[in-house]
């Protein structure tokens, strides 16, 4: 009886190995970002997730990514907003890193980190960043960005995916 058991739990378990080791990941590699419930820009969010964040990518579809987040949703981002997750790889020393990890890819593909935020307030005290902070506190509604997509022909309404 105990041969008949370990088969299927061993081969469940290969079968788990194998999902997680050559399930594909993506990264999110910009501020903020929405996962919507379908492939457009207007669906319902389903969950919002930072730069950095790791997912699950389950497949593509028209230049979008369907994704399953740590937390188990699933839904669709644009493929804009995610990258494949690289390796980190090490030289022979083991010491001295070849790639940037994909938080270091997201920041510099940002071009701005807290960092260097700080170092231009620093040497800038004279330069007024309060249109900025307004524009980073501006939020518009689903409609609106619906509006403002139809009015441009963009995404679905009719630009490239």
């Amino acid at each position: 009886m105990k041969k008949q058991v370990r088969l299927p739990v061993l081969v469940l378990a290969l079968l788990v190995l194998f999902v997680i080791l050559f399930a594909e990941t993506v990264v999110v590699k910009v501020k903020t970002t929405a996962v919507r419930r379908d492939p457009k820009f207007t669906a319902p969010v389903v969950a919002t997730i930072k730069a950095g964040d790791a997912l699950e990518k389950l497949g593509e579809q028209s230049g979008w990514v369907n994704v399953k987040t740590k937390a188990g949703v699933v839904g669709w981002l644009h493929k804009t907003a995610v990258e494949a997750k690289k390796l980190d790889l090490l030289a022979m020393d083991k010491t001295m890193k070849t790639q940037a990890s994909a938080s270091e890819a997201s920041l510099a593909a940002k071009g701005f980190n807290k960092r260097v935020e700080d170092q231009y307030r620093a040497a800038n005290k004279a330069a007024d960043f309060a249109a900025v902070d307004a524009m980073e506190k501006v939020k518009p509604t689903a409609a609106e960005v619906e509006a403002f997509l139809k009015q441009g022909r963009l995404g679905e309404f009719g630009g490239t995916r």
